[in-house]
């Protein structure tokens, strides 16, 4: 594929992400969500494919791009840059270069070729580092919290019912399907992609129209629901489909950060999905471990669990929202006892750079959300009835929890 310069980003011609609540972003980690021309966010229960793509606010950020600027929403591609590591730009570069032929870059769009789909907040989980926004059972928790009288009005309630938007929405589904023939790629991710219905009938309407096969697929599951019969007939159709696992540690840590799962049946519908990967050679398995304020004081016993389970890909993602979870914002005397543990982590070769530029990132990062993160933990553990302390005593002690 060639491209302008080394700071491009195909993304603003070829894709659009849903999010769980029906807005639209140029991908998935951009700051701001897409507007109209009065500043109106787009919302997929109304707007076009075609009225988003082309939109001002979509042909200024192409214009960014072909001028060599680096726009203000990506600031996470370009924070990860900087520490050395493969931003989701860098990645999407090599994903698609097989898919993408034509080589002239202009304010104009080019084919809507693929969509990152987040069709609602359905979610059995309520992790640490989510929220209402993402996760059903995480804004059901928060709700519960809020006084009687201001329920219906609160954040919690609306993400509740924002994120029913794909069961309820006819034009979405009717643009998706004059959109059909162009689709190459589709990710689903959370909710938990493998909880909604209204994936599988999109997947079955693609199989029935006779494009599945030159679509690939990427998932991201929470690994709590196992692969079924319907599902495997029905990925059988596709070019490819990879199954991402997001474990982000192991054991009594994985409970604890991502409320709700069992450590033991996330094993288990591992295995099935690697005796899928047998009978399906179009199947791929990945773990994808989002590095947080959580998980990265342990994260060199996840890497050597990581390498006794014969993932196809790791990709250690950084967390960037919300910011008082970042390992940016640690404190620096706690960055200082991470950096010399990591320093001397026993990893392999595929894990020790990755290693080095999640401590760059981390460094790089502006102390200043201690207070916050300690109060957000403590905030979470009363609620639940659970302790850091208890499950990670190391690193409890390490940032002053008590």
């Amino acid at each position: 594929m060639k491209i302008p310069h080394n700071k491009f980003c195909v993304l603003p011609w070829v894709s659009l992400e849903a999010s769980p609540i029906g807005t639209v972003r140029p991908c998935c980690l951009a700051d701001h969500e897409l507007v109209d021309d009065a500043g109106d966010k787009f919302n997929l229960n109304t707007a076009s494919f075609t009225a988003i793509q082309n939109s001002n606010h979509m042909q200024s950020l192409r214009q960014e791009f072909i001028q060599g600027t680096l726009p203000k929403t990506c600031r996470k591609c370009w924070d990860e840059e900087d520490a050395g590591r493969t931003s989701k730009r860098m990645h999407t570069l090599d994903r698609l270069k097989h898919m993408i032929q034509d080589e002239s870059w202009t304010l104009a769009a080019k084919p809507l070729m693929f969509l990152d789909l987040k069709l609602g907040n359905i979610c059995n989980l309520k992790c640490r580092i989510c929220g209402s926004w993402s996760s059903s059972t995480y804004a059901t928790e928060e709700l519960q919290a809020v006084p009687h009288e201001r329920r219906k009005s609160s954040y919690h309630y609306q993400m509740l019912k924002a994120g029913a938007w794909p069961r309820t929405s006819t034009h979405f589904w009717q643009e998706l399907a004059s959109n059909m023939s162009e689709i190459r790629y589709l990710e689903f991710t959370g909710g938990e992609p493998l909880m909604i219905d209204q994936h599988f009938d999109l997947l079955q309407r693609l199989v029935d129209a006779g494009v599945a096969g030159h679509i690939e697929i990427h998932y991201n599951t929470n690994g709590t629901q196992p692969p079924s019969a319907a599902a495997e007939e029905l990925w059988s159709h596709f070019a490819h489909v990879e199954i991402a696992f997001s474990i982000d540690d192991i054991g009594a840590r994985f409970e604890y950060q991502r409320s709700g799962a069992q450590w033991a049946k996330v094993l288990a519908n591992l295995e099935q999905f690697k005796h899928l990967r047998r009978r399906l050679p179009t199947i791929s398995l990945q773990v994808c471990s989002t590095v947080n304020v959580f998980n990265v004081y342990y994260i060199e016993e996840l890497a050597s669990w990581i390498d006794c389970q014969d993932f196809d890909f790791v990709y250690w993602n950084i967390m960037h929202d919300a910011p008082y979870f970042s390992i940016a914002a640690l404190p620096k005397q706690v960055k200082r006892q991470v950096t010399n543990k990591l320093c001397f982590a026993q990893v392999s070769d595929r894990h020790r750079q990755e290693f080095a530029n999640i401590l760059d990132f981390m460094n790089n990062g502006k102390s200043d959300e201690s207070a916050t993160m300690l109060t957000q933990i403590q905030l979470l553990d009363t609620r639940r009835n659970e302790s850091l302390a208890r499950v990670a005593p190391e690193f409890a002690e390490l940032i002053g929890y008590e």
